[in-house]
């Protein structure tokens, strides 16, 4: 009897930890402030004042480097959809323009994440990796 009552309750234990896991994983990126270290092949400068936030009710802020970034995000399973990007028009350094542009670029062509602590990594439809990030805040 004890056998049979040990056995449903670390069966419905390890449900709730499924369950509650793919919850902690689709939260996961909520509330957090990340920090592009690289951006496909090529590493960020770590001067950068580049940022992006998850926020809550589907939200993305950040800063480019030089404006403003706001757009929509969408976590399904482990699918993550971001899109598109609006900035403010500020005028800045060609090389800021230029990281900002493709910052959005990788932002909009995300198709999948993988969080490892407090590293982000975004992934295009292929599977390949666009975008790196480190965690900023230690929530």
């Amino acid at each position: 009897m004890c056998r049979k009552s040990t056995s449903v309750w670390v069966r419905a234990a390890l449900l709730i930890g499924l369950l509650w896991g793919g919850i902690v994983q689709a939260a996961s990126l909520q509330g957090s402030e990340w920090k592009p270290v690289r951006m496909g092949e090529i590493a960020v400068a770590e001067e950068s004042t580049a940022f992006v936030q998850f926020r809550s009710k589907g939200r993305l802020h950040g800063h480019g480097g030089c404006n403003r970034l706001f757009s929509e995000y969408e976590v399904i399973d482990e699918h993550l959809f971001i899109g598109p990007v609006a900035a403010t028009r500020m005028t800045c350094e060609q090389h800021i323009m230029d990281q900002e542009a493709s910052l959005a670029a990788a932002l909009e062509q995300t198709r999948s994440y993988q969080r490892l602590r407090y590293k982000l990594v975004l992934f295009d439809q292929h599977g390949t990796p666009i975008l790196e990030m480190r965690q900023t805040d230690w929530d």
